[in-house]
C-alpha cells in the first residue's frame, strides 16, 4: 500500500488498519537497515507507534493475516528482543530471501507458488513463463478478481525488483557526539551523548563497545582520553568522529590532619622522652617551642627542664591543623637537716 494514496484529512493509522484488514496476505520487505531506520530526531522508527510499517504489521498480526517477511540485500530475520512488543510475533513468521539477478525471477516464482499453495492447499505446478498458461473458464466476477489479484501481485514484485536493483542504502551520519563536561577532575564523571542516522552498528572506543544508534553514557576516565565513535551503514560504509576529554590528575588541596603524642607525659628533671607525630595533606609542618620545621611524619627525643606544652602545626593552601601535648617535669627536692653547733661552756669567776 502506498501511503501517498491516503486521502487528505483522514486518520492515516485507522485508514491503514482498515486496508490491511481486507488483505489475504501481507508482504513485509526487510532490508539490512530495517531495524535501525530512524527519523530526523534520531528515534528508531519501529519504536514509534505512528510508524506506518509497524501499523501495517500490527494490523495483520492481530487479525491472524499471513505475514511473509521478504529478506532483501542479504538481510536476516530480526529477533523478538529487537522488536516492539506489539510485533514480536513477526520474528516467528516464515519468510524467504529475495536475491538479485540472476535469481530474482526464480525467487519471485517461488513466492507466487508459495502463496498460491497456501491459498488452495495444494502444491501448484512450477510456473514457466515461457509457456502459455491455459485458463479454465470461470464466471466473469471470479475471473476479474483473479486477474486483478495477479496484476497487483506482479506489480508489487516488479516494484520490489526496481527498488532492490536501483536503490542504495542512505549513508550513515553522525549528528552529534559530545561530552559534558569535556574537562574533569580525577575521580569525577562526565556524560557522553551521541545521535546517529542510518547506522546499522555504532561502536565507541576505547572501553565502551557497541551502543545504540543514539544514547548517552556516564564515564569516569582516569587520564586524558580520546574517544572515537564509528557508525556503520547497511553497505558497510563507516563514518567516524572523535572527541577528547581532559582529566586533571593533580589532587585537589585538602584541609590537613595532624596528631602529636609523647612516650612519657611525666618525667624527672634531667630525663628524656620522645615526641611522635603524623600528618596528612600538609605542605608545611613544625613543632614549637624549640624544635621548628620537621618532616610530615616522624619522632624526636626531648629533654625539657620544666613543664612544657608542645604544639604540632600542619598547614596546606586551604587550612591549618594543630595538635598539642604536655610534658610535665618533676624537680627532685633535696632534704636538709638543721646543723647543731656545740660550744664549750664558759665559767665566770666570782
Amino acid at each position: 500500500m502506498d501511503v501517498d494514496d491516503i486521502p487528505l484529512g483522514v486518520d492515516f493509522s485507522k485508514y491503514i488498519d482498515e486496508k490491511v484488514g481486507k488483505c489475504e496476505v501481507l508482504l513485509a520487505v526487510v532490508g539490512r537497515d530495517w531495524l535501525s531506520a530512524s527519523d530526523d530526531a534520531g528515534n528508531r522508527r519501529l519504536d514509534l507507534a505512528s510508524d506506518y510499517v509497524r501499523i501495517e504489521i500490527e494490523s495483520a498480526l492481530k487479525r491472524n493475516i499471513p505475514v511473509v517477511p521478504l529478506l532483501v540485500r542479504r538481510a536476516s530475520m530480526p529477533g523478538a528482543k529487537d522488536l516492539p512488543e506489539s510485533i514480536r510475533a513477526f520474528s516467528k513468521r516464515n519468510g524467504m530471501p529475495v536475491r538479485p539477478d540472476p535469481d530474482f525471477r526464480t525467487d519471485c516464482d517461488r513466492l507466487i507458488e508459495g502463496l498460491e499453495r497456501d491459498r488452495t492447499g495444494t502444491r501448484p505446478i512450477v510456473s514457466n513463463r515461457t509457456k502459455p498458461v491455459a485458463i479454465e473458464a470461470k464466471s466473469k466476477p471470479r475471473r476479474r478478481a483473479m486477474v486483478a489479484a495477479g496484476i497487483a501481485l506482479v506489480g508489487a514484485l516488479f516494484g520490489l525488483y526496481l527498488w532492490y536493483t536501483g536503490s542504495q542504502a542512505p549513508a550513515p551520519t553522525i549528528v552529534e557526539f559530545q561530552a559534558h563536561p569535556n574537562s574533569i577532575e580525577n575521580g569525577s564523571a562526565t556524560t557522553l551523548r551521541w545521535v546517529t542516522r542510518n547506522a546499522r552498528k555504532v561502536v565507541i572506543l576505547p572501553n565502551i563497545g557497541t551502543v545504540s544508534a543514539s544514547g548517552s553514557k556516564v564515564i569516569m576516565p582516569t587520564e586524558d582520553t580520546t574517544y572515537t565513535l564509528a557508525a556503520r551503514g547497511s553497505d558497510n560504509d563507516t563514518v567516524k568522529q572523535r572527541l577528547s576529554i581532559e582529566v586533571n590528575s593533580q589532587a585537589a588541596a585538602a584541609i590537613p590532619q595532624s596528631r602529636l603524642t609523647v612516650a612519657e607525659s611525666a618525667i624527672k628533671l634531667g630525663e628524656s622522652t620522645t615526641l611522635s607525630w603524623r600528618t596528612k595533606d600538609a605542605t608545611e609542618v613544625e613543632i614549637q617551642p624549640g624544635i621548628g620545621s620537621v618532616e610530615a611524619n616522624g619522632s624526636i627525643k626531648i629533654t625539657p627542664r620544666r613543664n612544657t606544652s608542645y604544639t604540632l602545626t600542619a598547614k596546606s593552601p586551604v587550612g591549618t591543623a594543630t595538635s598539642t601535648t604536655l610534658v610535665k617535669v618533676e624537680r627532685t627536692t633535696i632534704e636538709t637537716r638543721p646543723t647543731i653547733i656545740t660550744r664549750p661552756a664558759i665559767r665566770l669567776s666570782q
